[in-house]
């Protein structure tokens, strides 16, 4: 036993530095020992999952699973396995068993109302995530999802306030100060859109909406803007958890809540064109960028939402893309910009803006060896 508990030692300090090959080694090393070692079954799965060994993760559990059936957590980690893996009954059977085991389990609770939220049952959502903010008052990540989910509900009111909770526990929540600030423009968008019905005033004759879709038009790029974008503060594309991947960065999707002198004359140019092309007074509800380098991209995708479906707002919305730098042309997959639904390739010279309706999907694929640089923005006609 002494020999098993020097090894466990050894094995915990290299997951807390996260060499996980090296600790999957020695916890392997002590079920050859001792088989029934059901805590060392456990952190193998663990590390199975943090390697994406999916299938022997799952195996893992399960025979922690056998040599314990009573273990909460076993069932908790081998839901959350199944979960991504796609296997979302099995999972949400094995969160409800470690409920059973345990109705305090706090994590089961949250793994289970985040299952609901993926699949869509938001009412179930709700019920367990408020079940582990009881149990739980400081749990941030449970009160950012319950935020999501009162969002998809058509309760942003709610959402504000159990975002600006999870703030309160965790300051630096990135995503939940993402959603917050969405939040918060959305509601000065349905003000601007209330306020332009109220005065029936207009610069702009005639019906709003594109007046080519899509609209393609050309604005020189000054060189100090792309410079400016390099002091930025980043983020890997491979690390937004959403349509983005690849070898390049971005930013936040305030962009144009820079300071920068610069940025301020293109938020004005590319305002006055955006009116232009959609005969509208406009709201800007996201602005940002993305630097696309070697094996980098975006997957098909739209830019609506929830909220532009809860509001009617689908037919208002719009989205462009401004290239500053369009990198290496000559390149396999030299960064054509394509639109579907009809099917449309548009490969940019620096300069080209192209305004299309947000529910158009579009995607990308790039392999230069010259970063292409874009302004992307996502906004409303509120006339």
């Amino acid at each position: 036993m002494k020999n098993i508990d020097k090894i466990i030692d050894q094995a915990k300090n290299l997951l807390l530095e996260s060499k996980f090959d090296k600790a999957e080694i020695l916890f392997k090393s002590i079920v050859k020992i001792d088989p029934s070692h059901y805590k060392a079954h456990t952190n193998i799965g663990v590390i199975c999952i943090k390697l994406n060994k999916l299938d022997e993760a799952e195996k893992c559990f399960n025979k922690v699973i056998k040599l314990k059936p009573d273990f909460d957590l076993a069932y908790c980690n081998l839901a959350t396995t199944q979960e991504k893996m796609g296997k979302i009954k099995d999972a949400e059977n094995n969160f409800k068993k470690a409920i059973e085991i345990n109705p305090d389990y706090v994590e089961a609770h949250v793994g289970l109302g985040t299952l609901y939220l993926g699949t869509n049952n938001l009412n179930n959502a709700e019920l367990y995530l408020q079940k582990a903010i009881d149990l739980k008052p400081n749990f941030s990540e449970a009160l950012y999802n319950l935020g999501l989910t009162q969002s998809k509900k058509n309760r942003d009111d709610l959402a504000e306030l159990s975002y600006k909770k999870a703030l309160q526990f965790k300051p630096n929540f990135k995503d939940a100060i993402h959603n917050l600030k969405k939040i918060i423009r959305q509601n000065k968008l349905l003000l601007s859109i209330k306020h332009n019905k109220k005065l029936k005033k207009s610069s702009y004759i005639g019906k709003s909406g594109l007046t080519e879709n899509p609209y393609i038009f050309n604005r020189k790029v000054e060189p100090e803007l792309i410079s400016e974008l390099y002091k930025i503060k980043t983020e890997e594309l491979d690390n937004t958890k959403d349509v983005r991947y690849g070898n390049g960065v971005c930013s936040d999707y305030e962009l144009f809540e820079n300071n920068s002198a610069i940025l301020k004359i293109v938020e004005n140019d590319l305002t006055k064109i955006m009116s232009q092309a959609v005969n509208s007074n406009i709201f800007i509800i996201e602005s940002f960028f993305n630097i696309l380098r070697t094996g980098s991209g975006l997957t098909s995708h739209n830019h609506l939402n929830d909220f532009d479906q809860n509001k009617s707002l689908i037919n208002k919305k719009y989205s462009l893309t401004y290239y500053l730098s369009v990198g290496d042309q000559k390149s396999e997959q030299p960064g054509i910009l394509k639109i579907y639904d009809p099917i449309l390739e548009i490969l940019p010279s620096p300069g080209t803006i192209v305004i299309f309706p947000a529910g158009r999907q579009h995607s990308v694929s790039y392999n230069g060896r010259i970063d292409r640089v874009m302004i992307g923005i996502n906004f409303y006609a509120v006339t």
